[in-house]
């Protein structure tokens, strides 16, 4: 539930910062330095995008918890189960 709560959050905060940077433009022709408004508003919109992101992604990983990995000094994960195995 709360994925598809972020994913949908995720989608409107991006919508949101195109649309202030789309009417920035047209703000600072008519209105001079009232554009910045619309480009802080871009600022924190995608700065929003981005939190609900990592949330998403948090989520996703404590349903399914991603494949374990190996380093340099062990070897790639699987090798070190089989040889704990024995």
């Amino acid at each position: 539930m709360k994925i598809k709560i972020y994913l949908a959050l995720r989608i409107t905060f991006c919508l949101l910062a195109v649309a202030f940077c789309s009417a920035a433009v047209f703000m600072f022709v008519y209105f001079d330095w009232w554009g910045m408004a619309c480009v802080i508003g871009a600022a924190i919109c995608a700065g929003l995008m981005l939190v609900f992101k990592r949330l998403q992604t948090d989520e996703e990983n404590k349903a399914n918890h991603p494949a374990p990995v190996g380093d340099f000094i062990t070897g790639p994960a699987h090798m070190n189960d089989d040889a704990d195995e024995k």
